[in-house]
């Protein structure tokens, strides 16, 4: 089972952003700039974010293996079942659960939303570096990073965080890709130190 979610759970995306989407109107006309409708729209631009890295044009893991770690293979150390990890249990999980409370997990929320800014100067950086487009690069663009720092700034402008705060989420967004990171980059250089 969990083999047959790690390779298909990119084709339930398109109908599950309709779906969170409805539900987000739904839930959230009344009061779209509540904390809680910010932590549910970013799950659902998660997912829009999630089709063009996986689905549409898709290719996020083979760029990665071979532009980032150049290892000649389009399944490592990037593979299928740690990209749904990754996808599901450290965005959609979180995400959801901040949604649902988001007065006690508030931070949670939070951090997540500078996670995904991070996430977005990344795929930028990886576009310069590379010279090239790195599937997600236009979703970050346009969704990621416009909404990111709105949701900072509204926070800020009602006087719910301080600058000061602002900088730890901001820290906060960038230690949560470190577990992300070491997923992918700790196999590749243990077989690679084996390598040589």
């Amino acid at each position: 089972m969990s083999a047959f979610i790690a390779a298909n759970w990119q084709k339930a995306l398109p109908a599950l952003a309709v779906i969170g989407t409805g539900a987000w109107v739904a839930l959230f006309r009344n009061d779209p700039a509540s904390e809680q409708a910010i932590f549910a729209a970013l799950l659902v631009l998660y997912m829009v974010h999630q089709i063009e890295e996986h689905l549409w044009p898709g290719g996020f893991r083979q760029f990665t293996n071979a532009h980032v770690f150049e290892s000649g293979r389009d399944d490592w150390p990037v593979d299928t079942g740690s990209v749904a990890l990754v996808n599901i249990g450290y965005v959609w999980l979180p995400v959801a659960a901040a949604a649902l409370f988001p007065h006690a997990l508030r931070w949670l929320g939070l951090a997540w939303i500078a996670l995904t800014l991070i996430n977005a100067v990344i795929h930028i950086v990886t576009s310069i570096r590379f010279r090239c487009y790195n599937p997600g690069l236009v979703t970050a663009i346009v969704l990621f990073l416009p909404f990111t720092i709105w949701a900072l700034a509204h926070e800020a402008s009602r006087g719910l965080l301080s600058g000061g705060e602002i900088g730890l989420v901001v820290l906060l967004g960038v230690l949560l890709h470190i577990p992300v990171a070491a997923l992918f980059v700790v196999p590749y250089l243990k077989k690679r130190s084996t390598a040589a």
